[in-house]
């Protein structure tokens, strides 16, 4: 305990005929009183900016007062932040997190009143939740909807109200979160869509972007010109493919298949009536 250092208690050593004995140097002293070390003090530092991810959250309340009863005990400086995150603190309904999370962990099916983006009228259904994830900013709701057999995703500010549906038996996930996502970018997954091979040709300017961070777990690179790159993705396109793919601009170029291709130039063309 002398010696460790994560005690480095003040320990005296002294003699009594053959024998020796330990003891505090100061009597009064107790190992309870023993403050952190510099290297743990750096590491509480870091958890509690990482701890700040939760901020905004109504049930992680209890985050910000724990960070600061940790200062406080540990006599802590004030903590400079130097970590943040891209989180929506105005996202509608962030408030419904933690009793959606109590519904998945208790494996209750619920009665949800909700109004998607495409459509006018509000509609009520059954769904079996499964788990909840953030994409861009929002979050959303997966599970089994009644009549359907695949998973539906519902965004957490489309809904209008949940309650749990007494009575209904709880339709466990057949599938996995990994298999389920391993072929598509972002949340959104088109009924009956196929995964394909995409081509796409990326300017030699916006390769080091996408090269450290690739567009999907799939990228691989078949062709290297001098001002251009060649990859292929094996995906299902969706939303969030396209919306990548136009938000950067001329700099990429869909290559194949010729269907993927056509829709991108029809999303161009509509964009570009836009502004005559």
């Amino acid at each position: 305990m002398r010696n460790e250092t994560g005690f480095r208690a003040p320990i005296a050593s002294f003699r009594d005929g053959k024998k020796t004995y330990y003891r505090y140097a100061d009597g009064g002293y107790s190992i309870g009183m023993q403050q952190i070390n510099p290297v743990e003090a750096d590491l509480l530092k870091m958890t509690l900016d990482m701890l700040g991810r939760f901020k905004g959250l109504p049930q992680f309340d209890f985050v910000q007062e724990l960070a600061l009863k940790l200062k406080k005990s540990f006599q802590l400086e004030d903590l400079d932040e130097c970590i943040f995150f891209d989180q929506n603190e105005y996202l509608k309904n962030l408030h419904l997190l933690g009793d959606l999370l109590k519904f998945i962990q208790q494996k209750q099916v619920l009665t949800v009143r909700y109004k998607s983006f495409n459509q006018d009228k509000e509609e009520d259904f059954l769904i079996h939740p499964y788990f909840l994830k953030q994409y861009n900013k929002r979050w959303f709701l997966f599970g089994q909807r009644d009549g359907f057999d695949t998973w539906t995703s519902l965004a957490l500010d489309r809904m209008i109200t949940f309650e749990s549906a007494e009575g209904i038996a709880f339709s466990p996930q057949k599938d996995t979160h990994e298999t389920y996502f391993e072929d598509i970018i972002g949340v959104s997954k088109p009924i009956g869509g196929a995964c394909q091979f995409v081509k796409i040709k990326v300017n030699k300017s916006l390769w080091p972007y996408i090269e450290s961070k690739p567009l999907h777990p799939s990228q691989t690179v078949i062709e290297r010109g001098s001002e251009y790159i060649i990859l292929q993705l094996e995906i299902i396109p969706n939303y969030e493919f396209y919306a990548q793919v136009l938000g950067f601009g001329p700099a990429v170029e869909v290559l194949e298949p010729t269907e993927v291709r056509v829709i991108i130039r029809e999303k161009l063309e509509e964009s570009v009536k836009k502004y005559y």
